[in-house]
């Protein structure tokens, strides 16, 4: 008789959401599954739905439908095989970035035994790096208090605080060691973009994490230009940026940067990333 109850409140919320959301059924259907954070053919299975965890999840459904991020809704990010806890206020990680740490696996010429990530967010760059670089110690910085405690949280859960430590810092501040990889997703969104973004961006993630300054790369020149006094010898720099700003950085890294250089596309065939240093594929400048 209760599951049968259940069933009815799952049948309503399910009919709820696609009339309010205008989505089909089966979208309905995922997006409740996430929140509940169970396959979607479990959920009509669940007798332990009643009216109080039905009123809680309408709630965080109208929360979605106001512009919250999901992941903010359900605590939970999915970066490449590891569902990660994400803070409310800490960016959350994008596809895009997935495709940048597999490319730093392709072309490092050796195993990095030194890695630097600046602005790690939830820690998910550093993490899927010290499963790929299991030999590397990895240092992972950012600005904000709120991403320390949350990459603190994923790296206990998943046991890796041997391998990766956490520092609260702006850039290479408080560092002198040299690494043989550098890594960052930094701001790179121009200031004249930043109304354009959705509103779930806009009003929800962390404005630091998104604002590259006028043209979108403050942030991005002092890692260039700074990041080669952190880097060894046979080190290489891997920076995610926006296409646009790919003729900006070519004439930058020509004019104060020695190193070999390589702008590389994403899945989606958009100049997306900036290889600096030493790598196995194209050694020369300007190569893309």
């Amino acid at each position: 008789m209760k599951s049968s109850r259940a069933l009815n409140i799952m049948r309503e919320i399910i009919k709820r959401v696609t009339k309010e959301f205008q989505i089909t059924k089966d979208e309905a259907e995922l997006i409740i599954a996430t929140m509940l954070e169970r396959p979607r053919f479990e959920i009509y299975m669940n007798s332990t739905l009643d009216s109080e965890l039905a009123t809680i999840l309408l709630l965080k459904l109208r929360q979605l439908k106001n512009g919250v991020p999901i992941e903010y809704i359900t605590k939970r990010v999915q970066f490449m095989d590891y569902p990660l806890t994400i803070y409310p206020g800490v960016f959350i990680p994008r596809v895009e970035t997935e495709y940048l740490v597999e490319c730093i696996a392709q072309m490092m010429d050796v195993p990095p035994q030194e890695i630097l990530e600046i602005g790690t967010g939830c820690g998910a760059v550093s993490i899927v790096l010290a499963r790929i670089f299991p030999e590397a110690k990895i240092t992972a910085t950012d600005i904000s208090p709120i991403a320390i405690r949350n990459a603190s949280e994923n790296i206990e859960h998943l046991n890796l605080k041997g391998q990766i430590t956490l520092l609260r810092s702006n850039l290479f501040e408080g560092l002198s060691a040299r690494f043989d990889l550098i890594v960052s997703n930094p701001p790179y969104i121009p200031s004249s973009r930043l109304r354009f973004l959705p509103k779930s961006v806009m009003d929800y993630e962390p404005i630091l994490a998104i604002n590259g300054g006028e043209k979108g790369i403050q942030f991005i020149k002092r890692l260039m230009c700074w990041g080669e006094d952190y880097l060894k010898p046979q080190g290489m720099m891997a920076l995610e940026i926006d296409e646009d700003q790919v003729e900006f950085l070519t004439h930058i890294l020509n004019e104060n940067v020695s190193k070999p250089f390589s702008f590389k596309k994403d899945l989606f065939g958009r100049f997306r990333y900036l290889f600096i240093g030493n790598f196995k594929d194209e050694k020369s400048k300007n190569s893309n």
